[in-house]
């Protein structure tokens, strides 16, 4: 049996989603963030993405994507990078605390504070599956490092209306990814990754957001701040695929 075969989910599969979508969604936020549709057209949302797409592109390219979409990565490839990514999502829960703490806008507060509830979760599953405490023992790529080390400093300076712009590349790029290499075969053994990772509705319901704080605060969103962060952020996406 090969060694692909002796990792079959659905053990594998329990690091499969992106953490940064919220596995949970709270009835105050609902009723905060609205229908989870795609934002207006001309909204920052769509024009960050169209002027960062060839950054997504490149990030779909990889080898490790595209070892996903045709069931042909190497098991250990795939758990180096969630143990890598495991140092990102310990130091974001501890990010969105902060932002959240710093927000004075109540929608923006309540979905920072949401999106720390569930990075917090997300986290308690790395001890039974990796055996890995906390952040202390990993050591992460310098792609990695540089990752949280760049949105940390968003939270810390900016408004909190960054953080969100900073989290958004990754909300929107794994959907896509998810879906333009999807539908699966179903003897992929990373279906079940392509398959959660094809939902856009935390990415669109994270643009809605961001879409409304800037209709009822055009002075404090600058886009060329936005695109300058959001950029930068999806180059980080695309080299932690390249670098996996």
């Amino acid at each position: 049996m090969t060694l692909t075969a002796t990792l079959a989910p659905p053990r594998l599969a329990r690091t499969m989603r992106n953490p940064r979508a919220l596995t949970e969604t709270p009835e105050l936020l609902l009723q905060l963030l609205g229908p989870r549709t795609p934002p207006r057209v001309d909204s920052l949302f769509w024009t960050l993405w169209s002027k960062s797409a060839d950054v997504a592109c490149k990030a779909r390219r990889t080898p490790f994507i595209q070892g996903i979409a045709a069931g042909t990565l190497d098991p250990v490839v795939f758990g180096r990078y969630h143990v890598s990514d495991a140092y990102y999502s310990f130091h974001a829960a501890d990010d969105y605390l902060l932002a959240a703490a710093r927000a004075t806008d109540p929608v923006i507060k309540a979905f920072l504070a949401a999106k720390h509830a569930s990075y917090t979760a997300y986290n308690r599953t790395f001890p039974a599956l990796w055996h890995i405490k906390d952040c202390n023992g990993i050591d992460p790529g310098q792609v990695c490092k540089a990752y949280s080390s760049f949105e940390r400093s968003i939270v810390a300076a900016e408004d909190a209306i960054y953080t969100l712009i900073v989290m958004l590349p990754c909300e929107h790029l794994w959907p896509w990814i998810g879906t333009s290499i999807g539908p699966p075969d179903k003897a992929n053994l990373y279906a079940r990754w392509i398959n959660h990772n094809s939902d856009f509705g935390s990415a669109f319901a994270l643009g809605n957001v961001i879409d409304n704080f800037e209709l009822r605060n055009p002075r404090i969103l600058c886009r060329d701040k936005a695109l300058y962060i959001y950029r930068k952020a999806m180059v980080y996406e695309w080299k932690n695929f390249e670098n996996a």
